[in-house]
């Protein structure tokens, strides 16, 4: 048996320890009851959780507070295979520690009681004594003489004496723990033990019970919050794998960092799994595994065939379901259950059910059986639940499971199940169909069947973001489709588009669509309708706007239900907005809108690709509240009919739109989120319409090194193009460059897109938003005849009948004469301020008292200009807008103004920088990499990472290159 001593500072063995997420009032009760224990009270504490719940790690930061504090530090663990080891984990606490203890032991102890520790510990032992000792009616002269032991550790400075999985000590250890409980030791103790409550033997509950009060803590350790789990994986895990990872694990820390650990890192969704959700328990680490798979080897013959008959029946179970999937007696199967419940494999529920004790150890007693008889047994426990009444969806998990080819009624079964849950769990219905069609047989009776089924599979393959599946499905359906049945044609066609295009291949699209077309006896039939729509959708896409406008006036001229008149008037306002029509465009809008009103979700939800058309031209027009309404109400219903690959680029709308008000922490949350869905999707189109979104909304937030990447990423997504929305993601990347004042990088950037912008794929706002950006910029550059020319391109653009758009024209003319005319420039913007207002567009308005501030000092009104820059950084304050705050700040200390930093900082550090951020700015402008600087500071090469990434973001700059030139006026301070 060999002692240790808790890890101290930073080694080889634990230097790569995650810091610990979470557990402040956990560590708060801790803290306390060692101050206590300081002060010289004995403290016993006890950790009490779930397997893989955090007791140990908890326990670590116990003793390393412990040795801050000067303490001795101790750690033992008690073992299931040693439970015959008297005394074994005080004893592997404890062992390497007492050699140096020599006269103390020998003033304090006799010979005989030195002979009991010596044949308990091993750093005890001599010749003369080492022959281990039976632990009997000696055991309290032994358990005395340990407590002498225990005193004689803590004279230096107090001892912290760590105990974990003590649920397995042995019965010695316990009557320890009870002794030392009654007879607590004198000095600096404290003793620290964690157990599993389920698995702690009465004894051990009787003896722990005497801790409660003043000298004992229990600290229940319960799961993560998923707040905590997101801190525990770390920004790398993308948002929607961190929510499958925290549903799957229940918040366990244990089972999260091992499921986080899978080697594919593809995981299925915990209720749509698309394969055998059995196989999970391949991916976890050996040692989670083995570590499962032994405790289920150690049960008895019977308890461990109920324990696998329980992982096939399901998440909960039964005693009769169990016996009849086991083939045995209920009342044998009661008898395994109890054995279950003792060893906490399984746990009672309410009504007579049981369930595992954590999925994970479902998952192993599953593993554990053979493959044939899983099969079997998946059959029986079908078979128990049809004559239960089940649902077909109650039976499909074991159909699938344990079908074979032909099986006509478990076809149905699997299409009637898929049909139950379609809606809400897309992707288990296209796992049950796609098995259902492989049990199938080809032949011409079985044609229509087919048919049906691989409509229903292309529908729930697109809807949950599977878009090749779903592409392919489609294509099979038009091979098999008779050349007459033009409603189910078009349908199919129209989906197959839709893939074909967010998969990346528009003219593939295209050309899908117009082959269908020319199948149709009459182009204005009803059928041809949703053909008509989606070769709108892809025209407006690639920029052919005559070309989707000739396709509306076809649509006008045709009989279209009530749900179809509402898309197609909803792809009007679109492209009269980029052709310049804004009356028009408004409309539209005003007619779309009542129509949709009219409309039940269901009549809606088949055009929710169009509907996010319609809320992106709403926004364009600069009706942002109507907009947000429209885009929740459309969310809902993408969220109800399970249609996830339009949630991400309606989240990209929103998260535009929100950016403009001013709500940039709701914006950029939504970015990343949408950023998430789209790499889910796997659609370049989509993803690049995310990343955008991200990087505008990141670049107004002033974080722009986080826009920068973002940008770069969306531009090398959708690579070369004149497609709307890859103008519009070179657009979003140059934009970071002019916001972050480097006009030169970024000027031919933006001018290309506003070119774009101005003729091929046209959009007045995003023109707009980019002569604003470069006349802003190029005006604080003390360049503003550069301006002049932009001012005079926003006032062709902007439209009498879209106040906001007016407004920027305004304000880039303000931007332009701030040096010629600062009185009318500091009019102009003051009233594009007010228009903003009027708007809510709080962020814009900053901007525009920004100028109006900038103008007035300018044209000698000093008092004047100082309000409006007040005003303009407390609303870019009240916005999240920390690089233009910054820029607002800077002229409000260039005048001699002083501005209050943020609570916390320190005064005399610019632009709100901590004294950690300046040191790691400083060092940054003598030349050093980020390596040197982490090892000049002592600091990990991801936290000097982020120490720069705030920097840049106050500072207002992209990358390193700006530091020098602004910090260098305070670089001479200490």
């Amino acid at each position: 048996m060999t002692g240790r001593r808790m890890p101290g500072h930073p080694t080889k063995d634990n230097s790569g320890r995650q810091p610990l997420v979470g557990r402040k009032d956990p560590l708060r009760t801790l803290d306390r009851a060692l101050d206590r224990c300081v002060r010289g009270t004995f403290q016993f504490t006890q950790l009490v959780g779930e397997p893989g719940v955090g007791k140990t790690r908890l326990l670590v930061e116990v003793a390393e507070a412990g040795r801050k504090r000067g303490m001795v530090t101790l750690l033992g663990r008690a073992s299931e295979f040693e439970q015959d080891a008297p005394l074994a984990a005080v004893a592997e606490a404890l062992d390497d520690h007492l050699e140096h203890l020599g006269s103390k032991l020998a003033d304090r102890l006799d010979e005989s009681e030195r002979r009991l520790l010596g044949g308990v510990f091993a750093g005890l032992a001599t010749e003369s004594h080492s022959e281990p000792v039976e632990i009997g009616a000696l055991r309290y002269r032994l358990f005395r003489a340990v407590r002498t032991l225990v005193e004689l550790l803590a004279e230096s400075g107090g001892l912290v004496l760590v105990l974990d999985d003590v649920h397995w000590a042995d019965e010695s250890s316990v009557e320890l723990l009870d002794h030392l409980l009654r007879h607590p030791p004198r000095g600096k103790v404290l003793i620290a033990v964690a157990y599993r409550p389920s698995q702690a033997s009465p004894r051990l509950a009787a003896a722990l019970g005497l801790a409660e009060g003043v000298r004992g803590v229990r600290v229940d350790v319960g799961p993560l919050s998923r707040e905590e789990a997101e801190e525990f994986l770390g920004s790398e895990v993308n948002r929607s794998h961190r929510n499958w990872l925290y549903e799957a694990s229940g918040g366990n820390p244990f089972y999260l960092e091992a499921l986080s650990r899978m080697g594919s890192g593809k995981v299925p969704a915990p209720r749509e799994a698309t394969g055998d959700d059995m196989d999970i328990l391949t991916e976890v680490p050996d040692t989670v595994r083995a570590a499962l798979l032994l405790e289920l080897t150690r049960l008895p013959d019977t308890a461990q065939l109920v324990a696998r008959a329980a992982a096939v029946v399901g998440d909960e179970f039964e005693p009769a379901s169990i016996a009849a999937a086991a083939v045995i007696e209920e009342d044998e199967a009661l008898k395994a259950l109890d054995e279950l419940v003792a060893r906490d494999v399984v746990r009672p529920e309410s009504g007579a059910r049981f369930r595992f004790r954590h999925p994970l150890v479902r998952h192993a007693a599953y593993a554990s059986a053979l493959a044939g008889w899983r099969v079997a047994t998946h059959a029986r426990a079908a078979d128990f639940l049809r004559t239960r009444g089940a649902q077909a969806q109650a039976l499909a998990h074991h159909v699938v499971r344990s079908a074979s080819f032909g099986d006509m009624a478990a076809v149905a079964v699997l299409a009637d199940a898929a049909a139950a849950v379609g809606s809400r769990a897309p992707a288990t219905a296209a796992h049950w169909l796609s098995t259902a069609l492989r049990l199938l047989p080809a032949t011409p009776q079985t044609l229509a069947t087919r048919l049906n089924l691989l409509v229903f599979l292309c529908m729930a393959h697109s809807i949950s973001g599977q878009l090749r599946a779903g592409r392919d499905a489609a294509r099979e359906v038009l091979a098999l489709l008779p050349p007459e049945d033009w409603a189910r044609r078009a349908g199919a066609a129209r989906m197959c588009a839709t893939t074909e295009r967010m998969l990346g291949s528009p003219e593939a699209a295209k050309s899908v669509l117009m082959s269908e077309l020319r199948r149709l006896p009459d182009p204005h039939m009803a059928e041809a309708a949703p053909l008509y729509l989606r070769l709108t959708v892809e025209n407006m896409g690639t920029g052919d706007n005559p070309e989707a406008m000739r396709l509306l006036h076809e649509l006008a001229a045709m009989e279209l239900d009530p749900s179809t008149t509402y898309a197609a008037a909803a792809l009007r306002p679109m492209p009269a907005y980029t052709a310049g029509d804004t009356t028009a465009a408004l409309a539209y809008l005003d007619e779309a809108g009542r129509l949709m009103a009219q409309l039940e979700p269901a009549e809606i939800a088949p055009w929710l690709d169009i509907t996010a058309w319609l809320c992106w031209a709403e926004i364009m027009v600069g009706r942002h509240d109507s907009a947000l309404e429209r885009l929740e109400r459309t969310i809902e219903i993408a969220r109800s009919s399970g249609q996830n690959y339009v949630v991400s680029y309606l989240y990209a709308s929103k998260a535009f739109a929100l950016g403009r008000l001013g709500r940039l922490t709701e914006a950029i949350a939504l970015a990343e989120e949408a950023t998430d869905m789209a790499r889910l999707v796997d659609s370049g189109e989509t993803l690049t319409m995310a990343l955008t979104a991200q990087t505008l909304v990141l670049s107004w937030a002033g974080d722009y090194h986080a826009a920068l990447r973002a940008g770069t990423e969306a531009g090398e997504v959708c690579g070369p193009s004149r497609v709307w929305w890859s103008v519009m993601a070179r657009c979003a990347r140059s934009l970071v460059l002019i916001y972050s004042r480097d006009v030169a990088a970024g000027r031919a950037a933006v001018e290309a897109a506003c070119e774009e912008f101005e003729s091929g794929a046209r959009d007045e706002t995003l023109l707009l938003v980019c002569l604003e950006a470069m006349a802003h910029a190029e005006a604080t550059s003390d360049t503003p005849d550069a301006a002049k020319p932009l001012a005079d391109r926003a006032e062709r653009a902007g439209h009498r009948d879209n106040p906001v758009n007016t407004a920027v024209a305004w304000l880039v003319r303000a931007h332009a004469t701030g040096g010629s005319d600062p009185a009318g420039s500091a009019a102009l913007a003051a009233r594009a301020a007010e228009a903003f207002a009027a708007t809510g567009l709080r962020l814009e308005e900053g901007r525009a008292r920004l100028r109006a501030g900038l103008s007035l000092v300018t044209a000698g009104e000093r008092e004047r200009g100082l309000a409006e820059l007040a005003t303009a950084a407390e609303l870019f304050a009240r916005c999240g807008a920390r690089g233009l705050q910054a820029q607002a700040a800077s002229a409000q200390r260039k005048l001699g103004q002083r501005v209050p930093v943020p609570r916390g900082r320190r005064p005399e550090l610019p632009f709100g920088l901590s004294p950690r951020e300046m040191d790691v700015a400083r060092l940054v402008v003598e030349g050093r990499t980020n390596a040197q600087i982490a090892e000049r500071l002592s600091l990990s090469l991801r936290t000097v990472e982020t120490h720069l990434s705030h920097v840049f973001g106050k500072l207002g700059i992209p990358s390193r290159g700006g530091l020098g030139r602004l910090l260098a006026p305070y670089l001479d301070q200490p």
